[in-house]
């Protein structure tokens, strides 16, 4: 009886619980593989799969497997001084289970090769990979450790002894770094409110610690992809390549800017998010990074079922932009560049700046399985000037035609003779 009920527990435990797929990174080198549709998805197994598989067909495959990655570990550039420089390089920063995939191609055509050197040793190394050529064979070597650095010599190494032959390489783990993983299972939550003192304003003077973020639960996630700084939330996905900061030298006939790139310091590349009224998202957002330089806010206020960006303050200077930004509820924020301007002494600008707004509950910005909203590009097709250009354009013309018309009409009798009129009296010289 207790056993039966064990089971009947030990099922339901099952059945109510989601699993959580590890999603190492992975790196493919030696042939063109498809792109990754979106930074933000993960590549399921099965399309991992059918990749692995159309490369099988023409190559032999190689397959390097360290015992636990993460995307920030691939994008440490001190640490693969030799796979920096191979060009075409396909990177994924996640796909589930990269080796079950591979288990499931071998299944199918043939077994895989095991091999377990000893890369701190070169000669066994070197003797270790010293491989037939042969076309559809997967060969897998175990690294079994973390050491990225002997990883980068060894698969160096191979790449080379397979010079001749048609190989793809693999680079990935068993397993997503332990800390990574547990972030992915941990359940979603939501930040407490801002605790916003309603004499505070978000002016030139205002100091972070004011709107009480120290009291928020710290829960973030950052990742370089593609030279992207990628910033995740629970209520935003933020994502931008860099952001620079223009100071005027001193007033003159030449505007002369002393021009610096902001970054974010290494250990405290987080976004945070408080809420302008204290209760809800409806009251409007300020966005928080902590960078070299100070405290930067971006701030979002809903206007019309649209989400307005009112400013940039930085440096105790609000930034304002010269365009008004307005972005859909259902559309994320995509801009090839935003500029701020703090009357005629600063500019701040964001390149490839890319916003999502998370505002349903069931919606999480640490899931990774979530799909960003369609762009809402702010690119301006009809400008201001653009605009007046047309209007006057427009106006020329009218009067053009009104005079060519009155021209064209001089000497033309419009007004019709009467039928009971008598005949007019033409004047002739006979």
């Amino acid at each position: 009886m207790f056993s039966l009920l064990s089971f009947v527990l030990v099922t339901k435990i099952l059945l109510v619980s989601a699993k959580v797929t590890s999603s190492p990174p992975v790196l493919i080198w030696g042939t063109d593989t498809p792109k990754t549709t979106s930074i933000f998805r993960p590549v399921i197994t099965k399309q991992f799969e059918r990749i692995i598989a159309n490369l099988q067909k023409s190559n032999m495959i190689v397959i390097y497997l360290a015992s636990e990655l993460a995307a920030k570990d691939i994008n440490c550039d001190v640490c693969f001084p030799y796979l920096s420089k191979i060009q075409p390089m396909n990177y994924y920063s996640q796909v589930e289970e990269p080796l079950k995939a591979v288990d499931r191609v071998s299944r199918k055509t043939g077994e895989i090769y095991w091999h377990y050197p000893v890369i701190t040793e070169i000669r066994r190394l070197e003797l270790e990979m010293e491989l037939p050529c042969k076309q559809g064979q997967i060969h897998a070597f175990s690294f079994n450790d973390r050491n990225v650095l002997a990883h980068d010599a060894a698969m160096a190494m191979a790449t080379y002894q397979f010079s001749d032959c048609p190989v793809v390489h693999v680079y990935t783990a068993y397993t997503e770094e332990d800390r990574a993983f547990r972030r992915r299972q941990a359940q979603k939550t939501r930040p407490a409110p801002l605790k916003m003192d309603p004499s505070k304003s978000l002016g030139p003077s205002t100091n972070v610690t004011d709107f009480g973020f120290g009291e928020m639960p710290q829960r973030f996630s950052y990742s370089l992809v593609d030279n992207m700084t990628v910033l995740r939330h629970d209520m935003v996905i933020l994502s931008f390549r860099n952001i620079l900061w223009a100071k005027k030298e001193r007033p003159g006939a030449w505007n002369r800017y002393n021009r610096t790139d902001v970054v974010l310091p290494h250990g405290r590349e987080e976004v945070q998010v408080g809420l302008l009224n204290g209760r809800d998202i409806y009251g409007g957002i300020v966005l928080v990074m902590d960078t070299n330089r100070g405290p930067l806010l971006v701030e979002l206020v809903p206007s019309q079922s649209n989400w307005f960006l009112t400013r940039i303050i930085f440096g105790n200077n609000s930034h304002y932009l010269r365009d008004l930004v307005f972005f859909g509820f259902e559309f994320s924020l995509c801009c090839t560049d935003i500029t701020g301007y703090a009357a005629d002494t600063e500019i701040l600008t964001f390149f490839d700046f890319y916003l999502d707004i998370l505002w349903r509950d069931k919606d999480n910005g640490m899931d990774l399985n979530y799909e960003v909203k369609p762009c809402w590009s702010c690119s301006m097709f009809m400008t201001p000037t653009v605009a007046q250009s047309l209007f006057v354009g427009l106006i020329i013309l009218i009067l053009l035609w009104m005079g060519m018309a009155m021209i064209l009409n001089i000497g033309q009798n419009r007004i019709l003779q009467n039928a009971n009129d008598p005949d007019l009296h033409i004047k002739t010289d006979t």
